[in-house]
């Protein structure tokens, strides 16, 4: 059986997971000027993050708050699925990729490539 290492974490009401290759340090505290959290990615109002996933895109590395502790997880290829299409059409998240379902529990996964801080210029947060 196949698995992908992820970092999971909850946010905005959900449980979320990036693939840990994306994630280069997990921290307590900012350590990048370009920054966001990820209340702010998902158009709610921000919270106070308390870690920091380090991920890189284009402009370099930036840094991604989470209101908690995170988790290195394996998933089974066999329960991950791309995400459906009304939802691909609806969703304001362009990194949002697919859903992990596993027993009773749902995971959205999120493209780490596809990944960036709302304005590649300045921080938010």
């Amino acid at each position: 059986m196949n698995y992908v290492t992820c970092v999971c974490f909850y946010a905005g009401g959900y449980r979320w997971a990036v693939e840990a290759r994306h994630v280069k340090r997990i921290d307590s505290a900012t350590l990048h000027p370009r920054h966001t959290d990820m209340e702010t990615l998902l158009l709610k109002p921000p919270s106070r993050p308390t870690r920091w996933l380090t991920l890189h895109d284009a402009h370099g590395p930036w840094q991604l708050g989470i209101p908690g502790d995170s988790d290195i997880i394996q998933l089974s290829s066999a329960v991950l699925f791309p995400l459906p299409a009304l939802l691909s059409a609806r969703t304001h998240h362009p990194a949002l990729c697919g859903v992990a379902m596993e027993e009773n529990s749902l995971t959205l996964l999120l493209d780490g490539a596809r990944m960036s801080p709302p304005n590649a210029h300045h921080s938010v947060g």
